[in-house]
């Protein structure tokens, strides 16, 4: 089987996995297949995300990378300074695509971009909605959501402090919702996060 072949049995697949493959391809998946993917992923015809996982090479420049961030590694769901830069609740433009898990802590470095993602407590592992974008869902924190997370994972440095808050350029004008800060903070069973957070809404999402 040539490219062109293959890839016109795969195309309304944006991503697949090595397993799928056997599946769509039937008796064209062959001992020479395994072969194949890695020649083409030579030629740049496709990208592996990582072992096992590709997309074709044309999905990079019409997607973004963090909607890949949830098929890289399970569970997860993008949130830190990936959603609050997407949100437009911090300035900076991040070039890491920041997510949390359940799962160990643990970096993907891939044709796309690099990819990070943070263990949290099963508890509190929610407050993500599911987006589709080129027909990929991926899963991206609600704002609070993000907060929190980066509260709890960033608690040994921050100090609850106004002045430390406005070190991070948190945007102001953001609605906030205080009541799903403070359930998520809650979830963490943490005494800090909650501190954290409840200093958070005094500063930005009072009444």
């Amino acid at each position: 089987m040539n490219f062109l072949e293959f890839k016109k049995k795969t195309e309304e697949l944006p991503y697949f996995e090595t397993k799928e493959l056997r599946l769509i391809l039937g008796a064209d998946f062959t001992s020479t297949t395994l072969v194949n993917l890695k020649n083409w992923v030579n030629k740049k015809y496709l990208i592996m995300l990582r072992r096992g996982l590709y997309a074709l090479s044309e999905v990079k420049d019409r997607t973004d990378a963090m909607v890949f961030a949830a098929k890289i590694y399970v569970p997860s769901y993008v949130s830190l300074e990936t959603a609050l830069s997407f949100y437009g609740i911090i300035p900076e433009v991040v070039f890491t695509v920041t997510s949390v898990t359940t799962r160990k802590t643990k970096t993907f470095k891939t044709p796309i971009g690099n990819f990070s993602y943070q263990k949290i407590k099963k508890e509190a592992f929610g407050g993500f909605e599911t987006k589709k974008q080129n027909n990929i869902s991926f899963n991206l924190a609600i704002p609070e959501k993000a907060l929190v997370d980066f509260f709890y994972l960033n608690r040994n440095i921050l100090n609850g402090d106004q002045e430390q808050f406005q070190g991070y350029r948190f945007n102001e004008d953001f609605k906030y919702d205080a009541k799903k800060l403070l359930n998520f903070a809650k979830a963490f069973q943490n005494k800090k996060v909650l501190f954290l957070t409840q200093n958070f809404i005094k500063y930005y999402a009072a009444e």
